[in-house]
């Protein structure tokens, strides 16, 4: 027999290629952080000795969820300032609290927190637009999981930095810094187009090809951003982006809810990405739009949770359900984004967004385990017609019981690995009291 790492043994493994409701169960072996073989559970147990065993019983086994847009740092602002306008909650609550208290120590014990909490929700890989991405870094490493980390970049002075220029430096230092890490990948993240002016998007692009790596923005989140948009360079934003080239390298644009026909035809043609973030954008009344069309044009959709400030969770199930059921409703279409759709949205949708589908976003021999699995055996997941279906209608996060991020075992049975969990809920308790004592005396 050949010993390997991890067998997972006699799920109901999850294959887009395979059109059953009720896949037949299938094992998992996996060695040396990648995917060795799916199979058949009698002919992969005499086949395979495992230093661990995992029981699927009963369990849907996929690959791990891909969270597109995030702000993992901002976790302690969480509920900070509910129930208002985008810009209003920007200005007057968030920016002042981030001013006070955003360092390297907040940064590393926020992330932290926040790679806690997407494993919980079978998170396996996150796309964040922040600062202080080594803190960041260091933090998903901690946890185990996966990070896509954006130093974010603004015209203005930001925490770590007085000018473009100076992030455009540390982001290549990072780069090198952790261009041979399993688990983390750096990438240039200019804020928006009302907050970096045409020289430094241009410089966020030439960065971005000239290290190979992801360009990641905030684009067309309310309808004031198009029409200032338009006033200032006659221009929607996606052309206008489109007209300095800045579509030349890998682009994941965050929100992209205000797009005309035009622009969803850029987008797909310059084969760019949208992460959808439809919590986040109902909460502020950022606005909606059908997606229908922008399936149509062919552009490739992905899954955000948005930061938990304003979301206030970081569950892609939740996503999935909120996205699916607004989209009917929207066009009067109970079979847009069906079930089966959403979840490929939400795993191989996130692979193409951060150009890793040959990695990651499904389970396949020679790629990464990146691999959860969620129980079925409750009163909420019974009975069982159709697995996505009931994936993205019934369960909820508590369900997801194991998450393996690269091979290795972060959760099991819905206990952190690698992180003690009183100790974060502790830590969290004395941020808030900090925050809340500031918001007092201002």
């Amino acid at each position: 027999m050949q010993k390997i790492d991890i067998l997972i043994e006699n799920g109901f493994v999850l294959n887009f290629e395979d059109n059953s409701e009720i896949p037949e169960p299938k094992s998992i072996a996996i060695q040396n952080g990648k995917i060795l073989e799916i199979g058949f559970p009698n002919d992969l147990k005499i086949k395979y000795n495992p230093e661990i065993l995992l029981s699927a019983n009963s369990k849907i086994v996929m690959p791990g969820f891909i969270n597109a847009h995030t702000h993992v740092a901002m976790s302690y602002f969480k509920g900070l300032a509910d129930d208002l306008p985008l810009m209003e909650w920007l200005t007057k609550h968030i920016w002042p609290a981030e001013n006070k208290f955003l360092s390297k120590d907040f940064v590393r014990d926020a992330a932290l927190h926040g790679c806690a909490e997407m494993i919980k929700n079978g998170i396996t890989i996150f796309n964040d637009m922040y600062f202080f991405g080594d803190q960041t870094a260091q933090s998903a490493q901690k946890a185990g999981i996966r990070a896509v980390l954006g130093e974010g970049v603004l015209d203005a002075p930001v925490a770590n930095y007085q000018n473009a220029n100076e992030i455009f430096s540390y982001i290549e230092k990072m780069n090198e810094k952790y261009k041979d890490n399993e688990l983390i990948d750096f990438a240039v993240a200019p804020h928006a187009i009302y907050t970096c002016g045409k020289e430094n998007l241009i410089k966020s692009k030439e960065l971005a090809q000239k290290l190979g790596i992801l360009l990641h923005i905030h684009l067309s989140e309310t309808r004031q951003e198009v029409e200032n948009c338009i006033k200032q360079n006659g221009m929607r934003p996606v052309e206008y982006l489109d007209s300095i080239g800045f579509f030349e390298s890998h682009v994941v644009i965050a929100h992209g809810i205000w797009l005309n026909e035009n622009e969803q035809k850029i987008l797909a043609d310059k084969k760019a990405s949208i992460a959808i973030n439809t919590s986040s954008n109902l909460k502020l009344a950022s606005g909606f739009d059908s997606f229908k069309s922008y399936l149509d044009h062919g552009v490739n959709l992905s899954i955000g949770t948005d930061g938990v400030a304003s979301n206030n969770n970081l569950s892609i199930i939740e996503e999935m359900s909120i996205t699916s059921k607004l989209q009917k409703a929207l066009n009067n279409d109970p079979t847009i984004l069906h079930a089966r759709k959403m979840v490929e949205i939400a795993t191989l949708g996130g692979a193409k967004a951060l150009n890793k589908e040959n990695e990651i976003g499904s389970l396949e021999p020679g790629k990464k385990a990146d691999v959860i699995l969620i129980e079925t055996d409750s009163i909420e997941a019974q009975p069982i017609y159709n697995v996505y279906s009931q994936l993205v209608y019934s369960l909820s996060s508590e369900q997801i019981k194991d998450v393996i991020v690269a091979g290795k075992v972060v959760m099991k049975d819905r206990k952190l690995v690698n992180i003690d969990e009183e100790e974060l809920i502790d830590k969290a308790k004395y941020y808030q009291k900090k925050i809340v004592e500031f918001n007092s005396n201002r």
